[in-house]
């Protein structure tokens, strides 16, 4: 087989991407056509098209033994697909390797290729999913710690407070906010990965329309204090990308959760908040809110 031809994304692939990302993407944060142009810098995604599937290649975490792949996406044989992705690695005289996959991934290659690859779970990109309405209504006595942050909040900032949809107005002052959160939250131990979140943010915000994204602001004493955005992954999922708050103001995330959930995803199933990439208080908090599954992520290379 030919090896396959593979671009860097851009934005002017992503309408092309999505038919893809969002009936194959299994409601993954990961495989969304956003996500791959948003983490360019950090991933280097390149993509092709060949035939039914759309193939992604991980350029920046290739090395001299490993080509890294996504997931297939597509609606033909994936068998077909895998063995197009296996040539590919082996005619530029590689082994296949492969980021992100979902269970049904991991089931198939082991069922089909037994014995071929070495598979490891990756906890830290599993990715936490919860109902639309939970995160909207905050109901029944397992969220009633929540119900009760928030009253406290309206309480005692209602009077102040304004929550509104982002508009085109609105981004010069997010990305300002983004930055002094960067300088009153960054570490020596969170520096670089707080520095290359705020690159991803702007590069997100530079192309808020054409990536089509929503997001949230909170405004006190019309400042903006709290904001939060993300984009579709499919028509069950809601991709919220971005939530960064003012721990000034107690309860300012509750509210900002359940605020963008009815102002951005009221007509999804399921919200993806992401993965915790191995940071532990990030995951207790995910934790906390009740995610009502996990998307269970695996690491697999050819033997």
């Amino acid at each position: 087989m030919e090896k396959l031809v593979f671009e860097p994304v851009s934005i002017d692939k992503l309408n092309r991407l999505y038919p893809f990302t969002s009936l194959y993407g299994e409601g993954s944060c990961q495989h969304s056509a956003v996500s791959m142009y948003s983490f360019y810098d950090k991933y280097g995604d390149e993509v092709c098209i060949d035939g039914d599937f759309l193939y992604v290649l991980r350029r920046n975490l290739c090395d001299e033994k490993y080509r890294i792949y996504l997931a297939p996406f597509g609606a033909g044989s994936l068998d077909k697909a895998y063995e197009r992705i296996l040539s590919d690695a082996h005619n530029h005289g590689k082994k296949a390797g492969f980021v992100t996959l979902t269970k049904k991934h991991k089931d198939f290659l082991e069922k089909n290729y037994p014995g071929c690859f070495v598979i490891e779970e990756d906890r830290n990109m599993a990715e936490y999913v919860y109902s639309e309405n939970n995160m909207a209504e905050f109901p029944g006595k397992y969220y009633e710690r929540r119900r009760t942050e928030i009253r406290s909040y309206w309480r005692d900032y209602g009077a102040v407070t304004k929550v509104n949809p982002m508009t085109g107005n609105d981004l010069d002052e997010v990305s300002s906010f983004a930055e002094e959160w960067l300088r009153s939250n960054v570490t020596a131990d969170n520096e670089v990965v707080l520095i290359t979140e705020k690159r991803c943010i702007q590069r997100q915000l530079d192309s808020f329309d054409e990536l089509g994204l929503s997001g949230t602001v909170i405004r006190i004493d019309g400042v903006i204090k709290a904001f939060c955005y993300g984009t579709a992954l499919n028509d069950d999922y809601y991709d919220v990308l971005i939530e960064k708050g003012s721990r000034k103001y107690p309860g300012i995330y509750r509210v900002l959760r359940q605020e963008s959930t009815k102002l951005n995803a009221s007509s999804f199933l399921f919200i993806n908040f992401e993965e915790d990439v191995g940071d532990m208080g990030l995951r207790e908090i995910k934790e906390s809110y009740g995610p009502v599954f996990m998307i269970e992520k695996y690491r697999v290379k050819e033997k």
